[in-house]
């Protein structure tokens, strides 16, 4: 008796066995549906519109009749326009900015100035299924010329301290640490310019100390009324801040007193042909006295009685940050000596 495995066979199920098997059936209907609603979505489906928001604006110059010129492109703004689209939806949907080029077109500028100019907007990649239908914009105003720097002076009016000081002080002078400025930009605009006016932003107190006040600034053409501001187009070179020293006195009286070095030989009484002199001191300065020296003398070169002296204001050894302002003021002054 022969013991060898029994090999079994295998029966090839035909199409009409799959047909009647359920779970094949199942399968096979879920697969032909989605492709069936595939081909329905993408070729039978009605086409829909889409919009597409903020697309910047491209400006090459490159090659143009612009760059030729040697013009430059003024134009410095985030300006974005929106696209609308139609075509199939589950194409259109998918766009984004990114995929939308809006250009403006340089062909018509054959001059400086601000240009109107075309936009053209077009897909990064061509597509016949989508078309653009629509955009938010369909110009731009940009402006070309010319890159001009040029230095100008400064002008401040200083006129506009005299109100505001307040009582016992005066304006001693007033400091520009930078007398001039450098602007670029269009060269038909920085040409219109001829100076700078620098305005004092001041306080609403009255002034009472020598003080830093910073400065607006604004650009004066060849009439008063022809006034060119910074701009996105007229810049400054290198941007800071500008300012101005107001150096401010105190108007102060002074009592006029005498320095005496030596020995004292006697008792002395002093006079002088003035009480008072009227003085100016650097509100900087530390000088916090109401009296001033203007004459220093030796007991020892004094004699019994009257002794008269006489010195000239601008030959008095002044304080540091004290001013007297008639230098030709002749001060008499009697010493009597009584010993």
């Amino acid at each position: 008796m022969s013991n060898a495995p029994v090999k079994k066979e295998h029966k090839v199920k035909t199409f009409n066995d799959l047909m009647n098997n359920n779970k094949f059936v199942l399968l096979l209907s879920l697969i032909i549906a989605f492709f069936i609603w595939l081909a329905v979505a993408m070729y039978a489906s009605p086409e829909e519109s889409y919009t597409i928001y903020n697309i910047p604006i491209t400006v090459n110059t490159e090659n143009s009749l612009v760059a030729q010129k040697g013009y430059k492109n003024f134009w410095q703004s985030d300006e974005a326009i929106d696209v609308t689209v139609t075509g199939p939806r589950y194409l259109i949907t998918r766009l984004t900015p990114d995929d939308i080029l809006v250009s403006a077109n340089l062909n018509t500028v054959d001059s400086a100035g601000v240009s109107k100019l075309p936009l053209r907007v077009s897909l990064k990649q061509e597509s016949q299924d989508i078309t653009i239908s629509q955009q938010s914009k369909t110009s731009v105003n940009i402006y070309f010329d010319a890159e001009l720097e040029k230095e100008v002076n400064i002008f401040l009016d200083k006129t506009v301290f005299d109100n505001k000081l307040a009582e016992g002080y005066q304006l001693r002078s007033v400091d520009l640490p930078v007398t001039s400025v450098k602007i670029t930009g269009p060269a038909t605009e920085v040409n219109k310019i001829v100076r700078a006016e620098a305005t004092p932003i001041l306080p609403e107190e009255l002034l009472f100390e020598s003080s830093t006040i910073p400065l607006e600034m604004s650009f004066q053409g060849n009439s008063a009324s022809d006034t060119v501001s910074i701009n996105q187009y007229v810049r400054y070179v290198e941007q800071q801040d500008y300012f101005v020293k107001v150096n401010i006195d105190r108007i102060a009286e002074l009592t006029p007193t005498v320095e005496f070095t030596g020995e004292k030989t006697g008792d002395v009484t002093v006079s002088f042909n003035t009480e008072t002199i009227i003085a100016k001191i650097d509100t900087e300065s530390e000088y916090d006295s109401n009296e001033i020296s203007i004459l220093t003398v030796d007991y020892e070169s004094l004699e019994d009685g009257d002794n008269e002296f006489s010195v000239m204001s601008g030959d008095i050894e002044l304080p540091e940050g004290v001013k007297i302002p008639d230098e030709e003021f002749e001060f008499i002054i009697t010493i009597k000596l009584t010993t």
